[in-house]
């Protein structure tokens, strides 16, 4: 398992543009604490019932931490296709690599869930799955041909060329799964056969994070891996899991969760309790911590994303110093 590192570009009322100038040196900690890729989250709009913020600009923000970083993997986690028109989708995408140096980037891609965000840009969330499948098959002719014709229900463009184009083809990782566990939320518990059908079409799967425990993320990597097994060649596929956490180097674990509580109180939904949010995500010591992902390591993820609740640098440090090396 290798890890990546899913930076708290977070976007609140009170966020000041010094807060938001810090991020440029986060970004080069993160590389050179070792990770191998640094993600972002999209978020246009503060999404009730999960997260009481919202995020900077994901593609604006890995720009930034192209300049300021060599070699590490650039990815989102996920972008919201449907939000975007996928030629400006296209146009950034290998604008970011090319400035990135070439063989960074990692197109990390999913439906969005937030019904406000959907209004917001004038689209129907019902329409989400099916628009999110159609700008996939443009960005992958988009980033690869000269002279794109394409016509879909909701996408069409007539001989359409973006230069510059990736040196090599940008892999596309499919966010998703079998449900959000959200307050109030009325997605169906089940992987649907469309959500199966677009992850084995492409590179890696990033099994969502948002409420998901351990039974879960069992659950749906073996569905996903009997899936595609049958399908397709699963030594150029990554499987990808993103988690929260919040370290505390402690060993009194009254204290650490007290502590871990208040720090995820600055970025979940007040809707959900503090039993919810334990169950969900990574809790405890360092050991129990430890503990847990080595589970997560063994339903089968290759790579695993860490998101920390908070902006603090020493989180990065204390998860390559304590955490990393001993899973």
């Amino acid at each position: 398992m290798d890890f990546g590192w899913r930076v708290p570009s977070y976007a609140r009322k009170t966020t000041t543009a010094a807060e938001s100038r810090a991020l440029v040196r986060y970004f080069a900690a993160v590389e050179e604490r070792g990770f191998s890729a640094l993600w972002v989250i999209d978020h246009l709009l503060v999404a009730p019932n999960v997260y009481s913020v919202a995020w900077q600009d994901p593609l604006i923000t890995l720009a930034v931490a192209a300049g300021v970083t060599e070699q590490i993997h650039l990815g989102q986690a996920i972008l919201c296709a449907p939000l975007r028109h996928p030629v400006i989708t296209a146009k950034q995408i290998a604008s970011l690599d090319h400035l990135a140096g070439g063989g960074r980037v990692i197109l990390g891609i999913g439906t969005g869930h937030d019904e406000k965000e959907f209004q917001s840009v004038g689209v129907s969330k019902r329409e989400r799955g099916r628009r999110t499948d159609e700008a996939l098959e443009l960005i992958r002719h988009l980033l690869s041909e000269d002279d794109v014709h394409y016509e879909g229900n909701f996408y069409r463009v007539d001989g359409v060329s973006i230069y510059p184009r990736p040196e090599q083809p940008i892999p596309i990782w499919i966010g998703g799964g079998s449900q959000v566990h959200i307050v109030d939320n009325p997605d169906v518990p089940m992987m649907v056969p469309a959500v199966l059908e677009r992850i084995a079409r492409h590179d890696g799967w990033i099994c969502r994070s948002s409420g998901t425990s351990p039974e879960i993320i069992a659950g749906d990597i073996a569905a996903v891996t009997g899936y595609l097994e049958s399908r397709r060649d699963m030594s150029n596929f990554t499987m990808s899991h993103a988690q929260w956490l919040h370290i505390v180097p402690s060993n009194d674990r009254e204290s650490i969760i007290s502590e871990q509580l208040r720090a995820y109180r600055t970025v979940m939904d007040k809707k959900r309790s503090d039993e919810a949010l334990q169950y969900a995500y990574l809790f405890g010591t360092i050991d129990e911590m430890i503990e847990r992902i080595r589970q997560i390591k063994a339903s089968g993820v290759q790579h695993l994303i860490i998101n920390p609740v908070t902006d603090e640098p020493k989180q990065i440090n204390l998860f390559a110093e304590e955490i990393m090396p001993n899973i």
